[in-house]
């Protein structure tokens, strides 16, 4: 859509390079009033010149250029003059329209150039998911060129006028043009994606298999929900159901991901169980979509910046939500916490309250009230947040506030500053692709005050903790507003004093005490699953240190920590030498 090119142009003049005289196909020659026109063509040739002669970056620009392809089809030119005069023209008007339908054209005919095409009827998507997982595919323009068992691979122009086109959605959606769009320029981008991200490709960043997973999951998902509402609320939509009542949009993710994905991104399926024991929470499952960068994100004049600023655009269309546990699953959650965490049943007993409620009330959104953990330096309480987090499958954020006397580790930095970026809460959700998480504020009790350079870090949670104002943070890199409310912030403090009542009254406050003796069985296991973990090893792989090294003496958590770690190591010494294993 031209429009989101707003201010790319001062809109006055048309472009020098479209009224060269470089032109190689004899019409658009004729066009640009090199040689004189056939009458034949008089009607055609006004409508290149207009097209020619409109402002750079504007609607006029890109309807007209439309137009002269869909006229080209009435001058009976043989396959071959068509097919040189659309490259041709599409190549040259691209330089200064920025339109999805264009772009998508232009890659059609960079595919019909390499002597390729799409089967007939490959968008009538209504297909069985089981039948669907070859269903885009590129074939042979000629039918007596023999097939090879390999698929053939989307050529490295065409992919690169696709992405184009899909960032050309992007951008119209970061400064809330996408509402303005036809319908030829949403079905041009939902096309895009799925050919980006099913066809091999030559363009190198989509090689791999992996890539192009990724790229769907971390930009054409969320885009393609935003473009199909668009799509259905036109009068067209009827006529392409397919492509925003979500049949179509599954059978590129039955393609990408596989049918377990499918399944779990279906509303009504069950979740699936993890592969870790210890992690009950379903893996996959999501509870809608959340716009997380509200946009539009002002352009920057640095480089630098505007470098920085391109990484956090997937953000612009929506990321997914984790769902809510049902109450067997909660349950699970709440049993494996307090077999792990034995002394802490005050802490599990008040998340049990929190879960229970919102999963029977039927929630659907996975989103805890802030709480501060309370107690003694190695009570466990920062691994307790993180294995909540890791046991309920929520990306985990550990921000270590101690001794911070400004905001900045919450906010981040302004433009124009060497290294700036947004606020660590957005590299977070775009790193993991999600409006949720857990975000650990470690020593919360340890934040400085004083700093003339900002506001303190306790000024700055008062907003972030508040649902109202956490749904429209602004971002001071972005320079646009933002949505956090979907994001669970605990704390942990060995102290109260310290902190202001305001934001004290926030949060939920629990107090976690020492591991008694009889908790220590429980505690050495889950250290030492915890280190299995750091190590990439297999849960039960690594031998418990013996009742006798810690029976009886009083240990905290980090002090059983180094215990058993030089306890592994006098094992590994004595029994995993090469000498030892025969």
């Amino acid at each position: 859509m031209v429009a989101a090119n707003k201010g790319r142009s001062k809109g006055g003049f048309p472009s020098k390079a479209l009224c060269v005289n470089e032109f190689a196909h004899p019409l658009l020659r004729i066009a640009a009033r090199v040689d004189d026109t056939p009458k034949t063509f008089h009607a055609f040739h006004r409508l290149v010149r207009r097209a020619l002669d409109a402002p750079d970056f504007t609607q006029e620009r890109a309807d007209l250029a439309v137009e002269v392809l869909e006229t080209l089809g009435d001058l009976l030119l043989d396959n071959e003059s068509a097919e040189a005069f659309r490259l041709e023209w599409l190549t040259t008007v691209s330089r200064t329209v920025d339109s999805a339908t264009l772009h998508e054209a232009r890659a059609m005919a960079e595919i019909a150039h390499a002597g390729l095409t799409l089967p007939w009827g490959v968008w009538q998507a209504r297909l069985p998911l089981s039948e669907g997982v070859s269903f885009i595919r590129l074939i042979r323009a000629d039918a007596k060129v023999e097939e090879s068992d390999r698929p053939l691979q989307l050529p490295a122009k065409a992919a690169s006028s696709l992405i184009s086109c899909v960032d050309s959605a992007l951008n119209a959606h970061r400064d809330a043009f996408l509402q303005t769009w036809p319908a030829r320029d949403c079905l041009a981008t939902l096309r895009a994606i799925a050919l980006l991200s099913v066809l091999e490709s030559q363009y190198q960043a989509l090689r791999q298999a992996e890539s192009r997973k990724e790229y769907f999951l971390g930009v054409g998902q969320g885009l393609w929900t935003v473009v199909a509402k668009r799509l259905e609320a036109l009068p067209e939509a009827e006529d392409h159901e397919c492509f925003w009542d979500g049949s179509l949009q599954r059978l590129v993710a039955l393609h990408v991901s596989g049918r377990a994905f499918v399944d779990a991104s279906a509303p009504d399926s069950p979740p699936s169980a993890s592969n870790d024991p210890q992690m009950v929470a379903p893996a996959s499952a999501d509870a809608g979509l959340l716009q997380v960068v509200h946009g539009p994100i002002p352009p920057s004049a640095s480089r630098e910046d505007a470098q920085t600023l391109r990484m956090f655009y997937p953000l612009l269309v929506p990321q997914p939500i984790a769902a809510m546990l049902a109450p067997s699953e909660v349950e699970a959650v709440l049993m494996a916490l307090s077999q792990e965490f034995p002394w802490a049943t005050n802490v599990v007993d008040e998340l049990g309250s929190m879960m229970r409620a919102r999963s029977l009330f039927g929630v659907r959104e996975l989103c805890l009230s802030p709480v501060v953990i309370v107690g003694h330096s190695g009570a466990g309480k920062t691994r307790f947040v993180r294995r909540l987090a890791e046991t309920l499958n929520l990306p985990y954020l550990p921000m270590a506030l101690g001794g911070h006397t400004d905001s900045r580790l919450l906010t981040g930095t302004t433009r124009g500053w060497a290294g700036g970026e947004p606020t660590p809460l957005l590299r977070h959700m775009l790193q993991h692709r999600t409006a949720s998480g857990m975000v650990l504020l470690d020593e919360i009790d340890k934040v400085g005050t004083s700093n003339l350079t900002s506001a303190p870090a306790t000024s700055v949670l008062l907003g972030m903790l508040e649902p109202e104002t956490a749904s429209r943070w602004y971002d001071t890199f972005l320079q646009t507003t933002c949505d956090f409310s979907r994001l669970s912030f605990w704390a942990t403090a060995n102290s109260l004093k310290s902190l202001p009542a305001p934001l004290l009254s926030r949060f939920t406050v629990l107090y976690m005490p020492e591991p008694r003796p009889e908790d220590m069985v429980a505690l050495v296991q889950g250290i030492t699953d915890d280190i299995a973990r750091e190590w990439r090893m297999p849960l039960g792989v690594l031998p418990l240190a013996p009742r006798s090294m810690y029976e009886g003496a009083r240990l905290n958590a980090r002090e059983l920590r180094r215990l058993i770690l030089r306890f592994l190591s006098e094992w590994a010494d004595e029994n995993r030498r090469p000498t030892r294993l025969h």
